[in-house]
């Protein structure tokens, strides 16, 4: 039995033979070779979980060949899941992005660059699984006569994406692990920019996950949103708040500049949504009141 192996984007292409019988038979029985015809295999580039990470289903050569690493399998054991984890000054145009410093000492800044993967891609979210960069100009009350109009600004630190043609998210800092931003994806490249002032050796460190949505892909959420829950309950909370934490401290301040939409999706079934302070004691903070609240969709009966 000879059995090829072809793999070329995504499709696996085996090609077979089965002789006849020995190799000293007659003329007769060796016309009489068969070849099968080929067999193709096709899958498509969706998500796929790897051991830790999500990632592209892709053949073992491609995701060798777009610079990502294997972990497991997909597409039946066909394909492998492609897992791309992108440094500082890179650029990616794949789907299931990571972008990760555990450190990051010597920076003064750290930039990726993030392209459409398709042309019909609509919405780009930006997951922070962990974020802490410094924080803002605090509002505890020893500081607001030297501070003045600085409070909440992220004068040492600061986070950004860039929509070209569109809107970018506000400029953020602080502790913001849970967190997450979409942006409308433009035909120009989105940029993601962490600026650093201060100490070096401040500590900072970040791992984001970049998913992208099609135009029709509800996940992606509706267009101008730069927050999307879908869950019938959770916790929303301003960014640089310690969702972390059981209890507000004085020093938790409000960003400045914060103008943005968040939209909540309508579970079927529901009718209404109820809002509680998710912290007791989030009225005795100088700045840190309603910064956070737990959601609760309420079912009609």
């Amino acid at each position: 039995m000879l059995r090829i192996y072809f793999m070329s984007m995504g499709v696996l292409v085996f090609a077979t033979s089965s002789l006849g019988g020995p190799y000293s038979q007659n003329k007769t029985s060796r016309e009489s070779k068969q070849f099968s015809l080929f067999q193709v295999i096709t899958f498509e580039n969706e998500n796929c979980l790897g051991s830790t990470r999500n990632g592209t289903c892709y053949t073992a050569s491609e995701c060798t060949d777009r610079g990502g690493s294997t972990s497991g399998t997909c597409a039946s054991g066909y394909g492998v899941c492609c897992i791309f984890s992108v440094n500082c000054g890179s650029q990616s145009a794949e789907n299931n992005t990571y972008l990760s410093e555990t450190s990051s000492a010597g920076l003064s800044s750290c930039s990726y660059t993030i392209c459409k993967s398709q042309s019909n891609i609509c919405r780009i979210r930006f997951d922070f699984t962990t974020f802490s960069i410094a924080g803002p100009v605090n509002g505890l009350i020893e500081n607001t006569n030297a501070a003045g109009g600085a409070i909440g600004d992220c004068t040492m630190d600061q986070f950004s994406v860039t929509a070209p043609g569109g809107v970018g998210s506000p400029v953020i800092c602080g502790f913001n692990m849970g967190q997450h931003m979409v942006v409308d994806a433009s035909d120009q490249c989105h940029e993601a920019v962490f600026n650093f002032g201060g100490s070096a050796m401040t500590p900072r460190s970040w791992d984001i996950k970049v998913t992208q949505f099609a135009c029709n892909e509800e996940m992606g959420g509706p267009e101008g949103c730069l927050q999307y829950f879908s869950a019938v309950s959770g916790t929303i909370s301003s960014f640089n708040f310690p969702t972390s934490s059981s209890a507000v401290s004085s020093s938790v301040t409000h960003l400045s500049g914060q103008d943005y939409r968040i939209c909540i999706r309508r579970s079927a079934g529901y009718c209404a949504i109820c809002y509680v302070p998710n912290f007791a004691d989030a009225v005795t903070s100088l700045v840190a009141s309603t910064q956070v609240s737990k959601i609760s969709a309420l079912k009609a009966f």
